[in-house]
């Protein structure tokens, strides 16, 4: 069942779901795309993106021990987000990586970290629209599956949006499928409110589907994005790790089939209340560290990966600093297990809906 105001722009790709969770890097690992599908109504195709990966590196790497590369047994649905330039590169990155069957592949166009920068990578494609099409063409060329690209407002502090345009129909031109828009400049990083009307103006100007990120928190903004400022579809970031149910909260208010079939979920309906949804995070917590045990044997990467997590979605808390430093002070896996579950039973680490980006 698809709720009607849903654009149909996605139908040619089979997908009726149009609500994403975004490549993060350090955390759209293995474990993390399984944690949200643990909270996502079976029923529902979802498509989660990988962490930003480097077409230098894959050639080279070992899927089955790489920790960036690795997926869950079966898993389809997900799109592996690539970084790079170069068809000596990309060619061999894709060959690899379809052996897992991803759902597509992304093109990094809008990190705005200087070591992304200085191979002519992420946002600063945007500064050469030709250059930037020319990569997309590559992509396409040697991908049999679906290719995107997730791009930024503006390439600098300013939003241009006559040169938006013409950049995203070169894309278009050149083959992307649909496209991801990060309605913040390069400037603003990850910071303040994002422009979700310049996604819907560009999504006008284009006849392949746009999605936008940034600043999408809860439910009623993922909604609020394709009904009222006419996206195609949504992609949730960093909230994703504070709310890992949030694509059931978006399924429930659609009036969509929402039922979950988990024995270890015994909730019929999805979290909502400030201390409904500060339980729920206490246990996730703990359900993602035994993911990450499940995926890796690295002691330390499994610290540091749960670490970063706590540290992402604490900010949505009332006592979340102070979890975050507990989650830190730990030495080894089991400590941090007893830590996690002690401070759930001493704390009601109350939910706030909304937060000021930073």
């Amino acid at each position: 069942m698809e709720h009607p105001f849903l654009h149909k722009r996605f139908s040619r790709l089979g997908i009726s779901f149009p609500f994403f969770i975004a490549p993060m890097v350090g955390l759209s690992h293995v474990a993390f795309r399984e944690l949200i599908r643990f909270y996502t109504p079976k029923n529902l195709r979802v498509i989660c993106y990988t962490e930003m990966l480097s077409t230098r590196r894959i050639p080279n790497e070992k899927l089955e021990t790489t920790e960036g590369l690795k997926t869950s047994e079966n898993e389809c649905d997900f799109i592996p987000q690539l970084l790079g330039n170069d068809e000596k590169y990309i060619a061999p990155s894709i060959e690899k990586l379809m052996t897992k069957v991803p759902f597509g592949f992304d093109i990094n166009m809008g990190c705005p970290v200087s070591h992304t920068l200085k191979h002519n990578w992420g946002v600063r494609l945007m500064g050469d629209i030709n250059y930037a099409a020319s990569v997309v063409k590559t992509v396409k060329k040697h991908s049999p599956v679906p290719v995107s690209v997730k791009l930024r407002g503006g390439a600098d502090k300013v939003e241009d949006p006559a040169y938006l345009f013409d950049f995203t129909s070169a894309l278009e031109q050149n083959g992307a499928d649909f496209i991801t828009i990060h309605a913040r400049t390069r400037a603003q990083k990850h910071k303040g409110d994002a422009n979700w009307n310049l996604v819907g103006e560009v999504r006008n100007k284009l006849s392949i589907p746009v999605i936008a990120n940034g600043n999408i928190q809860t439910s009623a903004d993922a909604i609020q994005v394709i009904q009222h400022f006419g996206c195609d579809g949504a992609m949730i970031a960093r909230a994703a790790c504070a709310r890992p149910w949030i694509l059931w909260q978006i399924a429930e208010d659609l009036g969509l089939n929402a039922c979950i079939s988990n024995e270890l979920l015994p909730l019929q309906k999805a979290p909502r209340s400030q201390s409904d949804e500060a339980k729920e995070y206490g246990k996730a917590c703990l359900i993602f560290l035994s993911l990450l045990e499940k995926y890796s044997q690295d002691e330390q990467y499994i610290l540091e990966r749960f670490r970063f997590f706590v540290a992402t979605g604490c900010r949505w808390f009332q006592f979340g600093h102070y979890y975050w430093k507990t989650c830190c002070s730990a030495k080894n896996i089991e400590h941090l297990r007893r830590v996690v579950t002690e401070f759930n039973e001493k704390f009601q680490n109350n939910m706030y809906e909304r937060i000021n980006m930073i």
